[in-house]
């Protein structure tokens, strides 16, 4: 059937009574003041309009593309206008995927039109038949390294060990009997995790089956992405925010054609239409990047278990530092917990130094490098060994403060101080991204005593520079990896021993496995810390124990530095010793005297406003109803109103309130909404 014998040019307004009516989600790119509307479906195109299927429908004055949701059988008469055409021989979405939809937009609290266009590139919701355009093709390096050319032989596997055996074991079994498990793997870093990955999709590639395998960012795991090319050559598909819209659309159509078996994405990848999918692994299942930040507000890995369950297939989660709640819930029967407890190469983890910075500060040390940590730096670069700086700030200078009237050069936007990057000479707002040239006098009493403050990577860089002139220097953050490939340069210049010294900020914390890494400092400790977040610890955690990670996995012994002003914390204190139980069960009795995920669940509301007044107003007033609706005895508790964290944000003032509770179900009837509402269902998991 061709694309012209699909659409009709000039279809009824309106039809009879008794005719097939459907329910359709408009795709307008604006949220809508309910969910679907109705539309009857015109004879000719009725073998078409099914469940799933991309549709033109008038809407208003204009025509827009929508989805069929299904029929409307609950329509209660009146007039309907007729669908204009159907724009696919098949549906664009299929009944697993219209499950899984209805299901995000239920479980989070949004629009299931915002959910579809969450789950489908742009490039695809916008083509129309016969019209598709065919884009350069892509440089992307994940792209490039995942399809080095087609024709290269596969690498073969090494042998497991004993413990990889065991923990590939229950998965193994699930691909064999196409079954839904849900298995998390918990290994120390350097304990050969992605092998266990590796073998488990081979199993389901070899019983005919595909695979998505899930990482917090394409851009910080280049390791993981060859090691896939490598084993699969010619089988892997990459799905990134960093490839265009035409690079996306065409590698999602090869993906649902049945062309490529093995997609390796970041949060979207959860989507891939894989029409024999057999297997899906979540890697580094507690980074914080498979949370979406906006309308849908989804967690790709509880997505991917709910696609796992709706598909029947096993779902393999992976970690050092699991989320407390995926850990809470490995020992209380919602998976299966399975450890890889010991690095591959049979060496312990490398250990963990702690430096007191209050006792730095006591000597007149006022470097980022404490004594220790230069001493170390020194020996390890004369041995011939490379060192990994970790620092969670960019910038030189993370404020700017007058010191003479000692107010902060602040965004005119948002209630937070700019910070000072020296190579630009500019003030940037890494909330909204204004930025402004570094004033020469106050801006609010016109002195010239303006100086930065705070420690950033710019500045460490400089500082180190001054300190070891010698060594060859690379910085890795967000200015320098503006380019969609820079990671992958950066790299392979350090892989290569093109440099000495790596300096860097989160984007160093995971997926670099290098030999020769015999050194890792933790300039600060503490940036995440005291963060007004009850997650802040288990954060922090996290982060230190991966960057700790990075070293002593050549056959050099390696050392790790740690640098803070919180040695007593309870989270500084068990990743200094790896010990994920530890601070798991500290943080477990903390989470419940709280009432804390995972002894409850949460929903956040925020109003925006340009005027501080009207956003508090509103905020108070939604608090009033929620709470008089849920009545005593509902098992909710509703928290607030308050000034958010960033009370300002873009020009508008942001109050919020939560509610809180077992079953938050309860209240997403009663929750606000409309224009200036958010709502953000488990926020910040």
């Amino acid at each position: 059937m061709t694309a012209q014998s699909i659409e009709t040019i000039e279809p009824p307004a309106f039809m009879a009574a008794g005719q097939r009516h459907v329910a359709v989600v408009p795709d307008t790119g604006a949220i809508l003041p309910k969910d679907t509307y109705t539309y009857v479906v015109p004879q000719h195109l009725a073998p078409l309009a099914v469940p799933g299927a991309r549709v033109m429908a008038p809407f208003g004055a204009r025509e827009v593309i929508g989805y069929v949701l299904g029929d409307d059988d609950a329509f209660a008469g009146g007039e309907a206008r007729a669908l204009s055409a159907v724009l696919d021989e098949r549906p664009i979405l299929d009944d697993a995927a219209l499950q899984l939809a209805r299901w995000i937009a239920a479980r989070y609290c949004a629009p299931i039109g915002e959910v579809i266009r969450a789950m489908l590139p742009k490039g695809v919701r916008a083509a129309r038949p016969g019209g598709r355009k065919r884009g350069p093709r892509t440089t992307s390096a994940a792209v490039e390294a995942a399809r080095a050319g087609h024709d290269a032989v596969a690498e073969a596997a090494p042998a497991l060990t004993v413990a990889q055996q065991a923990a590939a074991e229950p998965m193994l079994e699930a691909v064999a009997s196409r079954r839904h498990r849900r298995v998390l793997l918990h290994g120390v870093t350097g304990a050969g995790k992605t092998e266990v990955y590796l073998v488990a999709i081979a199993a389901a590639l070899a019983a005919g089956r595909q695979a998505i395998v899930m990482v917090p960012e394409i851009a910080l795991t280049p390791q993981t992405i060859r090691r896939f090319a490598a084993r699969f050559p010619g089988r892997i598909a990459v799905l990134h925010s960093a490839l265009t819209d035409s690079e996306r659309a065409r590698e999602w159509r090869r993906i649902r054609e049945g062309e490529l078996d093995v997609v390796v994405g970041s949060r979207s990848a959860v989507f891939a239409p894989l029409p024999r999918l057999g297997i899906i692994v979540v890697d580094e299942e507690d980074a914080s990047a498979y949370k979406q930040d906006r309308i849908p507000r989804y967690h790709a890995v509880d997505v991917a278990m709910e696609r796992g369950r709706l598909e029947d297939v096993p779902v393999l989660l992976g970690s050092a530092t699991p989320r407390v709640e995926t850990y809470y819930a490995a020992h209380t029967g919602g998976f299966e917990l399975v450890t890889l407890s010991e690095r591959i190469t049979g060496r312990p983890l490398p250990p963990i130094e702690v430096v007191d910075l209050r006792e730095e500060l006591r000597a007149g040390n006022r470097s980022p490098l404490s004594l220790d940590l230069d001493r170390a730096l020194r020996e390890c670069h004369e041995g011939g060994g490379q060192s990994i700086l970790f620092l969670n700030r960019r910038g030189t200078a993370t404020v700017v403060v007058c010191r003479a009237c000692g107010e902060a050069v602040s965004c005119d936007s948002c209630s937070v101080s700019l910070v000072y990057h020296a190579q630009r000479r500019r003030c940037d707002c890494h909330y909204c991204g204004r930025s402004r040239p570094l004033p020469d006098i106050c801006p609010s009493c016109g002195s010239a005593a303006i100086r930065g403050l705070g420690m950033g990577t710019e500045r460490l860089e400089v500082e180190v520079h001054q300190r070891f002139p010698s060594l060859r220097l690379l910085r890795m953050d967000r200015d320098t990896t503006a380019s969609r490939d820079a990671y992958f340069s950066i790299y392979d210049r350090f892989a290569r021993h093109d440099a000495d010294c790596l300096i860097g900020t989160q984007m160093v914390a995971k997926g670099w496995d290098l030999g020769n890494v015999r050194l890792v400092g933790i300039v600060n400790a503490d940036v995440a810390l005291h963060f007004p977040d009850y997650r802040s610890g288990e954060s922090t955690f996290s982060l230190l124990t991966q960057v700790a990670g990075r070293a002593g996995r050549g056959d050099e012994p390696a050392r790790v530095l740690l640098q803070t002003y919180s040695p007593q914390h309870y989270a500084v204190r068990h990743a200094t010793t790896h010990d994920y139980l530890g601070f798991a069960r500290e943080e477990i009795r903390v989470r419940r005297a709280l009432h804390f995920p995972p002894y409850s669940r949460m929903v956040l509301c925020t109003v925006n406003h340009q005027q501080d007044a009207r956003a508090e107003a509103a905020a108070r007033q939604a608090v009033a109803e929620v709470s008089g609706k849920l009545g005593a005895g509902s098992g909710l508790d509703v928290l607030g109103p308050t000034p958010a964290f960033l009370h300002r944000l873009r020009g508008e003032y942001r109050w919020q309130f939560t509610v809180r509770g077992e079953v938050i179900e309860r209240a997403f009837p009663l929750l606000p909404r409309g224009r200036g509402w958010s709502i953000d269902v488990d926020p910040g998991t």
